[in-house]
């Protein structure tokens, strides 16, 4: 499965656009919805992957910032950020790098993520998703284990227990590279030219 790193922020594109072309050395910022935008940074570069910019972009714009990180389809990291500071990190799978961690997740508090809102939120899913239990019979494991069956899942119900609509939950999954290899995947949500390239980067299309 794929990995991929986007920041989401609860602000317009057009207001966040100046900041996050002084910040992101390098990468893509998308429209995600009346109130929020996404960036996609080249996580090539050094010192702008998603957890090294969401800092800056917090202190620069006031505001939280949710950074995703997704592990090959099974892990997922979120980090939210304020003024500058890491307010909250969740792992779905802490034993990914360290086998004497315990293998469930930390950090699954959902009011962690109630500033990230679109709509109105359905706790129950998103308790249930932070917890790596899913709701849906078709992300379950299909060996029986426990949790997701692909993390990717578990971020789509995250994201759509706190009101996003699935146009927006696709751009949160897209990273970088998968935008510079594949622009026509943009022509498949709306208002997809609405795209700003950022830093070094050049647009796609």
């Amino acid at each position: 499965m794929t990995t991929y790193g986007t920041i989401l922020i609860p602000e317009p594109l057009e207001q966040a656009a100046p900041v996050l072309r002084e910040v992101c050395a390098a990468g893509f910022a998308t429209p995600a919805g009346p109130r929020f935008c996404l960036v996609h940074p080249d996580r090539s570069v050094d010192r702008n992957g998603v957890f090294a910019l969401a800092g800056p972009i917090s202190a620069a714009l006031d505001a939280p910032v949710l950074a995703a990180f997704q592990y090959d389809g099974d892990r997922l990291e979120l980090e939210v950020w304020r003024a500058g500071v890491r307010a909250h990190r969740y792992d779905s799978r802490p034993g990914r790098d360290d086998e004497a961690a315990a293998d469930v997740p930390v950090g699954a508090d959902p009011a962690a993520f109630l500033d990230f809102a679109a709509e109105p939120v359905d706790g129950h899913r998103l308790a249930s998703a932070l917890a790596d239990t899913p709701i849906d019979a078709e992300d379950k494991d299909v060996d029986g284990d426990p949790g997701y069956v692909w993390a990717q899942a578990l971020h789509w119900d995250v994201l759509r227990a706190l009101g996003h609509p699935d146009q927006t939950i696709r751009r949160a999954q897209w990273d970088y590279f998968h935008m510079r290899r594949a622009p026509q995947a943009l022509s498949e949500v709306p208002d997809s030219s609405e795209l700003v390239a950022l830093g070094t980067a050049e647009r796609p299309f």
